[in-house]
């Protein structure tokens, strides 16, 4: 036997799926947006001042500038130029000069043997002696001996380029007895001082200073 409910219950039942399926919660408006929304007021036309014509300016006229405060300071001295005086030279003379100044250029290193190999020999010259040294056989490329060819001429050996012939002075004292041929060279371990001395000492004499102060040059 199938019993049959009765039509009203079941489309009760079918009414209130219905409804719970439509029902929802009611949306709740931000505080938020009600609050701005208050807060907001109508926007003014914003109006923007006129800007005023600015006055032509005048040049300026160029202020003097204020001068400098004195100072104790002396000013450094210049450098004095160098007085190149040259002898009365025969033509003999200066052609010697011209060969020794020749000959000093091509002029090779004597340097001692093994010098740039060992640093406990020094550089200058020593004559090889060794009885296998390939230097004192004159073995190419092992360095030259020292002769009597490669000397300068000996009227101007040991004179200065200018002609003069060199005096090495300590004192104001040691300018006396300076001849017309002769220059002196101020040695270098005197003071400055002594050495203004020296050079005025020479002034009075005429005799010419090879090494003067305040100079960037050597005579």
């Amino acid at each position: 036997m199938i019993i049959m409910a009765p039509k009203k219950k079941v489309e009760e039942v079918e009414e209130a799926k219905v409804e719970k399926t439509t029902k929802k919660a009611p949306k709740k408006a931000p505080a938020k947006a009600s609050k701005k929304k208050a807060e907001e007021k109508p926007v003014e036309a914003e109006t923007k001042p006129v800007e005023a014509e600015k006055p032509v300016e005048e040049p300026k006229a160029e202020e003097e500038k204020p001068e400098k405060p004195f100072t104790t300071k002396k000013p450094r001295p210049l450098p004095r130029p160098v007085e190149k005086t040259e002898l009365d030279l025969d033509e003999e003379t200066r052609r010697l000069l011209g060969a020794r100044k020749t000959n000093k250029a091509s002029l090779p290193e004597f340097n001692r043997i093994d010098s740039h190999k060992n640093k406990s020999l020094k550089v200058s010259w020593r004559k090889p002696k060794g009885h296998h040294s390939q230097m004192r056989r004159q073995r190419k490329a092992k360095g030259s001996l020292v002769k009597i060819g490669f000397g300068s001429p000996a009227a101007v050996r040991g004179l200065h380029s200018s002609g003069y012939e060199e005096i090495l002075v300590h004192r104001p004292q040691d300018v006396q007895g300076i001849t017309r041929t002769q220059a002196i060279r101020v040695a270098g371990g005197v003071g400055k001082k002594k050495q203004a001395e020296i050079e005025k000492a020479a002034k009075e004499l005429n005799i010419k200073v090879l090494n003067p102060l305040n100079t960037f040059e050597e005579v």
